[in-house]
């Protein structure tokens, strides 16, 4: 009898050591999570992992999420809320972050209750079969919370089996057209601009491992989020942005993402006007050339800072052909177009301040949003929004704006508008514009 007293003492220390280590097993997938801030104004939260899913929520800048995992530059994180859903890494303020905790829980009983909160009393929000796996994401008090139909859910921890694995949580209602891998078979790319970049990943990060040139023609291998794999004619292969190149061979077209409603993803062609052999407009002590390009540079950092992508026509003082520069936008499918410029008169003529110009008739509310804004802030008087018919905005199949933003011979307006603190006032108000804009 003393020999069964002492074995059913040991069961019972074995059974608390037990739990005690599956408690302990449990917690290690809370600290393998990273939470990290949203570094943008706003954020959507998408269904997947691309700009083609739709649109579960918004998050604001300085909000904390958790990692759970990354995939092709995005990354699925757990709200607040609970809900699951995927961000775009680039609007993501940090440094490093951690995996998931590769942590599965497998229900053992017949059939358990799926709740709401770790609460006997919680609203059940489901049911859960014996066998069926759900990625762990903590444990507390006896309950688990686990991924659950792309929220989270909380199960008793004495009906699950706790082991190493992972899962893919797949949201419900995503665009799964948008997900397919991209057709192939007798596909080719042809590159649309100078000087495109093919790189060794799928980032515009990556190693560069060639150069290739307009109207060079690839065969396309496969597709990994933005960036299509391609085989170089040396037969090297590497990535090239997607936006960069025109997909053709193929009768399936390229899925669109949908309208984008946050700055934050926008993609925004800056244009510093004129550049190398053309310096436009004389003033006293400089060209046009040399504060379009200033001036652009504020404008693409203050929006860079806000999470937008900024494609820049020229970067140096080089030249640019009128054709090119609209070209780079319908190019990229971009969601705007801005042309910097600085305005001159005849000589005898007088002229002070600033225009906003548009060509299209549907791009006169975005004129008269950003002229407002600009008139605002500015220190030289706003002329208003005038038709424009330059080659910039007349050839652009995006929304396209071309601003003058001073004279350049009217010493008064130079000594105002070249100077940094004019030009952080320009950049401060397009930022404004555009953020109210995208909403």
């Amino acid at each position: 009898m003393k020999n069964i007293a002492m074995n059913k003492h040991i069961f019972f220390i074995t059974l608390v050591l037990l739990f005690i280590g599956l408690g302990s097993f449990g917690a290690v997938a809370l600290a393998n999570y990273t939470n990290v801030s949203i570094s943008a104004t706003v954020v959507n939260v998408r269904m997947g992992p691309g700009l083609s899913y739709d649109i579960m929520t918004q998050v604001q800048g300085g909000s904390s999420v958790n990692v759970l995992s990354e995939k092709n530059e995005w990354y699925k994180v757990r709200l607040s809320d609970g809900r699951i859903g995927w961000v775009a890494s680039w609007l993501i303020n940090n440094t490093e972050v951690a995996a998931t905790s590769d942590l599965l829980a497998t229900v053992i009983a017949p059939s358990i209750n799926v709740r709401a909160e770790n609460s006997e009393s919680a609203e059940v929000i489901g049911s859960a079969a014996a066998g069926e796996k759900f990625a762990l994401l903590y444990e507390e008090n006896g309950w688990s919370q686990v991924a659950f139909n792309n929220k989270v859910g909380w199960m008793q921890s004495d009906l699950i089996e706790i082991s190493p694995g992972t899962i893919e949580v797949a949201p419900e209602t995503a665009n799964t057209t948008a997900a397919a891998p991209a057709e192939t078979a007798g596909s080719t790319v042809v590159v649309t601009l100078d000087g495109v970049n093919v790189r060794s990943g799928p980032t515009s990060t990556s190693d560069v491992l060639f150069v290739a040139e307009k109207d060079q023609t690839f065969n396309l291998l496969g597709q990994e989020g933005d960036f299509y794999l391609i085989n170089g004619n040396d037969g090297k292969k590497g990535y090239v942005a997607s936006w960069l190149v025109q997909k053709t061979g193929s009768s399936k077209t390229t899925a669109t993402a949908t309208s984008t409603t946050t700055l934050a993803e926008a993609t925004i062609v800056i244009d510093p006007g004129h550049g190398g052999e053309d310096p436009g407009a004389e003033g006293t002590y400089l060209y046009e050339k040399e504060v379009t390009l200033s001036t652009a540079e504020a404008v693409a950092a203050k929006l860079r800072e806000a999470g937008a992508n900024v494609l820049m026509t020229r970067t140096t003082d080089e030249y640019v052909t009128l054709k090119n520069r609209a070209a780079l936008s319908n190019s990229s499918n971009a969601d705007l177009f801005i042309s910097f410029h600085f305005d001159s008169t005849a000589a005898g003529t007088g002229g002070t301040g600033f225009t906003t110009y548009y060509y299209s008739d549907n791009d006169i509310p975005l004129a008269n949003l950003v002229s407002k804004h600009l008139g605002s802030d500015l220190p030289l008087q706003n002329n208003g929004t005038k038709f424009g018919d330059f080659l910039v905005i007349r050839e652009n199949t995006q929304p396209a704006l071309l601003l003058e933003l001073g004279y350049m011979n009217n010493d008064a307006d130079v000594k105002t508008f070249n100077s940094d603190y004019y030009r952080s006032l320009v950049a401060e108000s397009v930022y404004q514009a555009l953020t109210d804009y995208f909403q």
